[in-house]
C-alpha cells in the first residue's frame, strides 16, 4: 500500500469515529508532508492552517 492510500484510509476511519479525530489524522499527515519542504514555505503553510482553524474554531463557537 502506497503512503497516500495509507492516509486516505486512515482519514476515512477517523472520519467515521470522529470529525475531530479525522482532523487529528488531517493534521499529522501535513505534519509529514511539511517536514521535507522548505522551512519557509511550512512555516507560511502552518500559518494558514492555524487562520484556517481559528475562522472554524470561531464559527463553532458562536
Amino acid at each position: 500500500m502506497s503512503g497516500s492510500a495509507y492516509w486516505n484510509k486512515e482519514i476515512r476511519k477517523a472520519d467515521g469515529r470522529s470529525p475531530k479525530e479525522g482532523a487529528a489524522k488531517r493534521l499529522d499527515r501535513l505534519r509529514g508532508v511539511l517536514r521535507e519542504v522548505d522551512p519557509a514555505v511550512a512555516n507560511r503553510a502552518w500559518r494558514e492552517v492555524g487562520d484556517a482553524l481559528q475562522k472554524i474554531t470561531e464559527r463553532y463557537t458562536r
